[in-house]
């Protein structure tokens, strides 16, 4: 073999090489990319799983109404219960606007076994009684006192003690602040209605500094609600906002549109907003019942930092690259604030969008 000869060997060789070797980065590089994106879609799954389950059952609990009972939704905004240190009023669904950061998403609804149903009572506010079955009711359990339709006062109290027979024996925390307008008794001529919430618990989502999805309140053991620790439930979370669904259609009908606590608006989205301005932490009864749903959108991220820019803003034009949206089926989708990561462009994200109605009590048509 000639020197000649060898040397093509050997260059056929290294050519071979770099071909394989090029190859087999291409493979790693699709690998690592289908591996980061299947975690990223694990990951949205899984927290949109969270979010989706405890705002579908946002409001229950709540005493279910028709043309006779009346409904909670009449009830003052500051009809509230003081839940060891956190004051929580009757709002399912309550949305802190996070600006360009995170958003929090508080869900309430209570575990009582009889559903929403409720009961006359008669007699002395602190030991009532019903005309009818306890309905499950357990010592510890939140109960709310409800006035007519044309008198709307409410009061929350909890009980503290049953008798043998299983009937209340002592309440407590009855018309104490801030509920706004108490029921003022029971031997009135007005009649009042009675519910067992169960355990009225707050559930509240945020994403932490260390990109987790968190769920903080109602967990049981050691330290109940509400000093229990935020939980990360899934990793890999960036972003997590979350919007209102309001009417804003009057029903045509004289006796709805007359209605002075927003149930006069038909049951449908007509836009979705922030919870700012009028829907912020000063929201009235009027706004409140104007929600008819919320949305929620996390995103998601692979994971692996890529060499290479391979993310951009929403409103971003650069050919080639992901942009990153949330409300993703708006006319024109909204920017996510990423700018918290370090190297956030070259990282991969995906986008997960849930909407939910709130039909346990919201959506209820009989309101007036």
């Amino acid at each position: 073999m000639s020197l000649v000869e060898l040397l093509v060997g050997i260059l056929i060789g290294l050519v071979a090489t770099l071909a394989i070797g090029n190859l087999f980065s291409g493979f790693e590089a699709r690998k690592r990319m289908i591996s980061g994106g299947s975690d990223a879609q694990s990951s949205g799954v899984l927290a949109l799983y969270y979010l989706q389950r405890d705002a579908q059952n946002a409001g229950y609990g709540l005493p279910l109404y028709n043309s006779e009972d009346p409904s909670p939704l009449l009830c003052p905004m500051d009809t509230s219960i003081n839940q060891g240190g956190v004051v929580i009023n009757l709002s399912p669904v309550v949305i802190v606007d996070g600006g360009a950061g995170q958003d929090i998403v508080r869900i309430r609804y209570g575990n009582p076994p009889s559903g929403g149903a409720s009961v006359r009572v008669t007699g002395n506010l602190a030991v009532p009684a019903l005309d009818g079955p306890l309905l499950g009711c357990q010592v510890g359990d939140v109960v709310l006192f409800h006035q007519t339709k044309a008198n709307p006062n409410c009061s929350l109290a909890r009980i503290q003690s049953l008798t043998a027979n299983r009937t209340i024996s002592n309440l407590i925390e009855i018309n104490t602040a801030p509920t706004e307008r108490p029921v003022a008794n029971l031997n009135g001529a007005e009649w009042v209605r009675f519910s067992c919430l169960g355990v009225w618990n707050q559930y509240e989502y945020t994403v932490n500094a260390n990109l987790e999805l968190t769920r903080t309140g109602g967990t049981p053991g050691n330290n109940p609600f509400p000093d229990s620790a935020a939980i990360p439930v899934v990793s890999d979370i960036v972003s997590l906002q979350a919007q209102y669904g309001v009417a804003n259609t009057v029903n045509p009908d004289p006796a709805w549109a007359a209605s002075p606590t927003g149930s006069r608006f038909l049951n449908r989205v007509d836009q979705w907003t922030d919870a700012t301005g009028a829907f912020g932490p000063g929201m009235g009864l009027v706004n409140r019942n104007q929600i008819r749903a919320v949305r929620i959108a996390v995103v998601a991220r692979d994971g692996g930092l890529q060499r290479e820019i391979v993310s951009q803003a929403c409103n971003g034009n650069a050919i080639g690259i992901s942009r990153v949206c949330v409300w993703t089926n708006d006319a024109t989708p909204a920017n996510v604030n990423l700018n918290h990561i370090p190297n956030w462009q070259r990282f991969r994200y995906r986008t997960f969008e849930v909407t939910v109605p709130l039909r346990n009590i919201l959506w209820n048509r009989d309101a007036l």
